[in-house]
C-alpha cells in the first residue's frame, strides 16, 4: 500500500489553492503525495495541449481533491501516498 502521510497542521485551503495555481500538482507535492503530483502535472499538461486549453479545467477537480485530503489530514487522520478524496480519481491514481 505504501507509506502513510500524517500532517495534523495541514491547511486544506492552502493545498487547494496550490493545486489550482500549480497546474494541479503543487498541493499534492506539499502534502507528501509526490508520485501523485507528477502524474497530475503530466495529465494536466497533456489534457490542456490535446484539447487546446479546455483540459486545464481538470485543475479544479485536483484542487477540490486536495482540499478533501487536506481536511482529512487536518483532522488527524493519515492518508496513503496515492489516496484520493474523490473516488472517480482512482482510475488515474491507483494505490
Amino acid at each position: 500500500m505504501g507509506q502513510m502521510i500524517t500532517k495534523p497542521d495541514a491547511n486544506p485551503i492552502i493545498f487547494a489553492v496550490c493545486n489550482w495555481l500549480g497546474l494541479g500538482g503543487l498541493g499534492y507535492f506539499l502534502m507528501g503525495q509526490k508520485k501523485k503530483a507528477i502524474i497530475a502535472w503530466i495529465a494536466t499538461i497533456l489534457l490542456g495541449v490535446i484539447t487546446c486549453g479546455v483540459g486545464y479545467m481538470i485543475i479544479f477537480v485536483f484542487a477540490y481533491d486536495a482540499y478533501l485530503l487536506g481536511q482529512k489530514l487536518q483532522s488527524g487522520q493519515a492518508i496513503g501516498e496515492n489516496e484520493n478524496g474523490l473516488s472517480f480519481l482512482n482510475a488515474i491514481f491507483k494505490d
